[in-house]
């Protein structure tokens, strides 16, 4: 680990700046500490000033929180009641942790603390503008202003854009490092200087955009070489440019993370984190699959220890934890005998034990999925540009067709497809195909392990010929689909995921 040690060593001066931010709150101007523990939430309110019109449908309103544990966030989904009432209950991995609210109904959205086997009452204000004001009647960890001000904080950090266009290319790794890092800063001090939010909000917000930093910039350095190319370069230059993967000692930047501290349970990002410490390919962290967890860490420790400046801590139970949880969510595999007695012997935490096994009962049920709809790849059918949705859909003559146009990189496509699940499973004898269409903007070799996990007929399209079958159809974004009745006539087209309710109806009306 020598070289770690001189890229840390060479990196540090710049580091100091990021050490204070880091450090610049008092420890009882944060939130309450997180501890894991499964359990359920619960939301009730009311938005004042909400008016359903004639013909109006009810609007939707949607929950996430951060899932440490098991990676993928919490998600449910309500329909606000004609008197602006609402009320949702949700699973929970942590004692205290942070819930998000979003609808079509308002402008931005509003975070808020929930606690295990509490009521959080929520009050919001809409006005004409579809803008908002939100208080919490009991409770105090969060101001109002920072119910709603959170979102928008958040945003500004994203799209600062510094005046200065460095091109970073051609950086050395080590002058790489410090020049991000000090670009984090000038986005964090957008935080730390406004004037409305708590120091509470501003740990958590501080916290959190430190994570996106560090799994969508500093994580992704080929990324972002080829993405700054690209902007410093003519375009026939584009396919000549080929970074360099950096090697182990680039990582020495984790230490500046604090990965051990539990105040990272309220922040969604850090389970993506985790997740791209276990997929990175330098890092090279073997599957956990049926080796004894201690055994499992003392290989991982011999990577990780120097790099986040530790060998114990919550940091090792939760990639624990999350490795067990990508063979969950990118296999669809329910855990083995050896699994689950590796589980209960080595954590001490039985809530995590707890969290672990249900999730693997969930994916028991959604496997049955795979019995229904197995996973087959197609070849792209030789014929015109214009002929091709109509090869494709030949192909299942006397089936309704629901075609998926969907990428790997696409977070609302994934989400939908969770969403309609259940839906799948109830007609999966009622005569309905499912069709999943992608192109080369999904890399080949990603896309086939998602599909593992996604079932159905599946077609990877050339960028040429994605385009056109996009544009014919007016279509501009993604997830998008096509709704084809038995005779194989075209019945529907939508871009976006509609919900789950709208979604199951035009499928049914398919079906005879």
């Amino acid at each position: 680990m020598k070289n770690v040690n001189g890229l840390l060593k060479s990196i540090l001066l710049f580091g100091i700046c990021f050490a204070f931010l880091s450090f610049a709150f008092a420890a009882n101007d944060r939130l309450p500490e997180p501890k894991i523990q499964a359990g359920i939430a619960k939301l009730t309110g009311k938005v004042t000033g909400f008016h359903l019109k004639n013909g109006e449908e009810t609007p939707f309103l949607t929950l996430y929180v951060p899932n440490p544990v098991t990676a993928i966030p919490g998600k449910i989904i309500t329909k606000l009641k004609e008197d602006g009432s609402f009320n949702l209950e949700i699973s929970v991995e942590c004692n205290t942790t942070i819930g998000t609210l979003v609808s079509d109904l308002f402008n931005g959205s509003i975070s808020f603390t929930l606690s295990v086997n509490q009521e959080t009452k929520l009050e919001i204000t809409l006005d004409e503008s579809r803008n908002i004001k939100a208080n919490t009647l009991n409770r105090h960890e969060l101001t109002s202003a920072d119910l709603v001000k959170l979102s928008e904080v958040m945003g500004k950090m994203i799209d600062h854009h510094s005046p200065e266009r460095i091109s970073r290319y051609n950086m050395l790794i080590e002058d790489f490092i410090p020049f991000e890092l000090k670009s984090m800063e000038r986005k964090l001090n957008i935080a730390s200087n406004d004037s409305v939010l708590s120091n509470s909000a501003k740990n958590y917000i501080t916290n959190e955009f430190r994570l996106i930093y560090l799994n969508s910039r500093l994580f992704d350095y080929t990324g972002c070489m080829k993405r700054d190319f690209m902007i410093f370069n003519d375009e026939k230059q584009w396919n000549d440019f080929i970074p360099h993967e950096p090697g182990i000692s680039y990582y020495a930047f984790l230490n500046y993370f604090k990965l051990n501290d539990a105040s990272n349970l309220y922040n969604g990002t850090y389970p993506e984190v985790l997740q791209t410490i276990l997929s990175n390919k330098t890092l090279n962290i073997p599957a956990i699959w049926d080796m004894p967890v201690n055994d499992w860490l003392k290989v991982v420790k011999k990577t990780m220890a120097e790099l986040i400046g530790s060998d114990t801590g919550l940091f090792y139970d939760l990639l624990a934890s999350n490795a067990y949880a990508r063979q969950f969510n990118n296999e669809l595999k329910p855990l083995s005998d050896q699994q689950k007695e590796n589980i209960r012997n080595y954590f001490k935490n039985d809530e995590i034990t707890k969290i672990l096994l249900k999730k693997n009962e969930e994916v028991i049920k959604s496997d049955q999925e795979n019995n229904y709809f197995k996973t087959v790849i197609n070849k792209t059918p030789a014929v015109a540009l214009e002929a091709l949705m109509k090869a494709i859909i030949s192909n299942y003559k006397g089936k309704a067709v629901l075609v998926d146009f969907w990428a790997t990189w696409c977070h609302p496509c994934m989400d939908a497809m969770k969403e309609i699940r259940d839906v799948k499973r109830e007609l999966h004898d009622k005569g309905i195909v499912f069709v999943y269409i992608t192109t080369v903007s999904s890399p080949q070799k990603l896309w086939e392990e998602k599909i593992k996990i996604i079932g159905g007929e599946h077609y990877y399209l050339t960028k040429e010929e994605w385009e056109y079958v996009l544009d014919s159809f007016g279509f501009t974004g993604i997830p998008t689909y096509l709704f084809y009745d038995k005779k194989g006539a075209l019945k529907n087209k939508i871009t976006g995921y509609p919900g789950t309710e709208k979604m199951e109806k035009m499928i049914r009306e398919l079906l005879p």
